[in-house]
């Protein structure tokens, strides 16, 4: 309905224009034809000169503006109607335009690099109003995304997709690479140091000892009944959970402070057998086939992760559809942070810029081709008729500018030219 509205306006303006520029063709040729009814002075000539080449010079821009777009008088006159006959070389031209001056990988980098787009997000994105609409926007997605997946295809497909997935892993395979990859550089070591650190803090925890303390003190009144009627139990009990938490306190200190502890080394070489089995041993293979086909085929398992599921997604619509959405307080959150990080981070945001450049020249020339290939098709399908109609539309009234302009030089110069070819005539009348 827009769109009707504008053509309508945009044909009345075109109109308007038209009949404008007629109007001064047609005021140059009354006069013409006036100054045949009168005395040939030397005034009326002159006019008549201005009218006559106002005349020529109105029609011969009509006839220039008229033949971008159709035959003029329907006359079939050779390069006329240039828009609706060029159509195709115009899709190619205009294509070629695009991808030379918009998607040229040069004029991306340069693009990026001048607008600098890592601190431009930074910047919006550090204001409170575009955080909360960032939230909001991904909000609304997440409810979309919910919706999509609540369709019954769509989780059929998404459960044929896993299962031909989960099909298709080696899991003994996979893990054995993920540890591999894991023990490089020695960062399962990282990883048992994080460990005696953890339980060295535990032991030295009061209600740990205390509870060591206790169960040494219930053994010995289960075991020895009799001991523990002569001997200070509680004492007993205090004192073994000290010696144990300092025997143990101090074995963790000498592993986390030799590199090439026996405990070491035992992790390590532990670790490197689990990989080797992993990949190699056939039995491990087996177990890893095992657990695929239990997660493929085990109704209750199936059962259990749609629970979970569905679960999830009616938290997740509650939280998204309430007024004080935790969800969307988050991502608001997360966007504030992020903006504040990239704002205070000059690396962080040449960097981002710097993969931007290096990402828009890559894809560049295969986005281009996709884009152009598309603009050429589109245009090409386009009636050769309406696509000229519709450029008319857009700049035919400014081209009604050029028949006017054209009317008004052609008088200038046929006065002028008569004023030059008269020039003895004038110089015997000024004496």
């Amino acid at each position: 309905m827009g769109d009707v509205k504008l053509n309508r306006d945009k044909e009345a303006e075109l109109r308007r224009m038209q009949y404008l520029a007629l109007g001064c063709l047609a005021l140059a040729m009354v006069v013409f034809i006036a100054t045949l009814f009168m005395p040939s002075t030397f005034a009326t000539r002159l006019i008549k000169a201005g009218a006559e080449a106002a005349m020529v010079g109105g029609l011969a821009d009509w006839f220039a503006v008229v033949a971008l777009f159709r035959h003029p008088l329907g006359l079939r006159i050779p390069h006329t109607a240039i828009i609706p006959q060029s159509k195709n070389r115009i899709a190619t031209n205009l294509a070629d335009f695009v991808r030379e001056k918009f998607l040229n990988p040069q004029v991306l980098t340069e693009l990026i690099q001048r607008s600098d787009p890592a601190q431009r997000f930074a910047s919006w994105l550090s204001t409170p109003s575009n955080a909360r609409r960032v939230g909001r926007h991904a909000a609304n997605l997440m409810g979309n995304w919910l919706d999509l997946v609540d369709d019954k295809r769509i989780q059929a497909f998404i459960s044929d997709a896993t299962k031909a997935v989960v099909g298709k892993l080696d899991f003994s395979q996979a893990l054995g690479s993920v540890l591999e990859m894991l023990t490089k550089g020695g960062r399962h070591q990282q990883l048992l140091d994080a460990a005696l650190g953890f339980v060295a803090e535990k032991l030295r925890d009061p209600a740990l000892r205390e509870k060591i303390a206790q169960r040494v003190v219930n053994w010995l009144k289960s075991e020895h009944k009799w001991k523990q009627m002569l001997l200070p139990t509680e004492w007993i009990g205090d004192q073994a959970a000290e010696a144990a938490s300092s025997g143990l306190n101090r074995f963790l200190d000498e592993v986390a402070n030799s590199p090439t502890h026996e405990l070491r080394e035992t992790f390590d070489l532990a670790l490197k057998k689990l990989v080797r089995n992993l990949k190699t041993n056939e039995e491990f293979r087996r177990k890893g086939e095992e657990i695929k086909e239990y997660i493929q085929s085990n109704p209750e398992l199936a059962n259990y992760t749609r629970s979970l599921w569905q679960a999830l997604r009616d938290w997740l619509s509650n939280d998204l559809e309430s007024s004080s959405s935790q969800l969307q307080q988050q991502i608001e959150r997360m966007g504030l942070w992020l903006g504040q990080k990239l704002a205070e981070d000059q690396e962080l945001r040449t960097s981002i810029n710097e993969h931007m450049q290096a990402l828009a020249s890559g894809a560049a020339p295969q986005f281009a081709d996709f884009l152009t290939g598309h603009i050429s098709d589109t245009v090409r399908k386009w009636d050769a008729q309406d696509m000229s109609r519709q450029i008319e539309l857009s700049i035919g009234p400014d081209l009604q500018y050029i028949r006017i302009s054209g009317t008004a030089v052609g008088c200038v110069i046929g006065i002028l030219l008569f004023l030059v070819s008269h020039v003895g005539e004038i110089t015997l009348f000024l004496k």
